[in-house]
């Protein structure tokens, strides 16, 4: 029987309490609690264990304490570097299996990042393509050449180079890598890519024109 380090932590809890209290924690399908890692933009960063269940803007908010510059939050990522950004509009989304996947987002490993009204999103979304362009092991096409070819295109996105055709490509490129790779690298790598177009559009443009705008 193989079991990973999550599930075992919880034997001593269960041999002492019996499954069903620990069941009582979270909702729906997702039961017991998670580890989740604080980090980024946030006064309170660190590693706190939490039933399944509680929103995203409580774990942002009253647990993490909001951001450490005391700006206003303006993006969270879930789920690692390679898990989908969410807005506060976003916040009242249960930390649960089932509701991130509603929102074309993910758990993972249960770190969740801040990052308060200075972010650049294009920027966070070309990281995604670099990050995977870096660490792919090369064995299949659409992770390979689909994160370089991503990089290629958000730098003329960016430069402000015919962006409709630009974010047509991204998205197909995004559909592929999702649906063609043959491990999460590649096949995740579009979940902070396309919630960062889709979620903050205004960013997507030459980048005088946003700095502008942020001014």
């Amino acid at each position: 029987m193989i079991n990973n380090v999550l599930s075992l932590a919880t034997v001593p809890y269960v041999m002492a309490n019996g499954w069903k209290a620990y069941a009582d924690y979270g909702m729906g399908r997702s039961r017991g609690t998670m580890p989740i890692q604080l980090a980024g933009n946030i006064k309170n960063g660190g590693l706190y264990e939490t039933a399944f269940g509680v929103t995203l803007g409580e774990l942002v908010d009253q647990i993490g304490g909001g951001t450490l510059s005391g700006r206003p939050v303006r993006a969270v990522q879930v789920g690692g570097p390679l898990g989908a950004y969410f807005p506060r509009a976003l916040f009242d989304t249960p930390f649960d299996y089932e509701a991130f996947a509603a929102q074309d987002g993910l758990i993972g490993h249960g770190g969740v990042v801040v990052f308060d009204d200075t972010v650049d999103m294009a920027a966070q979304a070309r990281f995604a393509f670099e990050f995977c362009a870096v660490e792919s092991c090369g064995k299949c096409t659409p992770c390979r050449i689909g994160s370089t070819r991503g990089v290629e295109t958000m730098d003329k996105l960016i430069a402000g180079i015919d962006p409709a055709a630009q974010r047509e490509l991204i998205a197909d490129l995004s559909e592929t890598m999702k649906f063609g790779s043959l491990c999460a690298l590649g096949g995740f790598t579009p979940y902070p890519v396309m919630s960062a177009m889709t979620h903050f559009p205004e960013d997507f443009g030459p980048r005088a024109d946003r700095l502008q705008a942020a001014e």
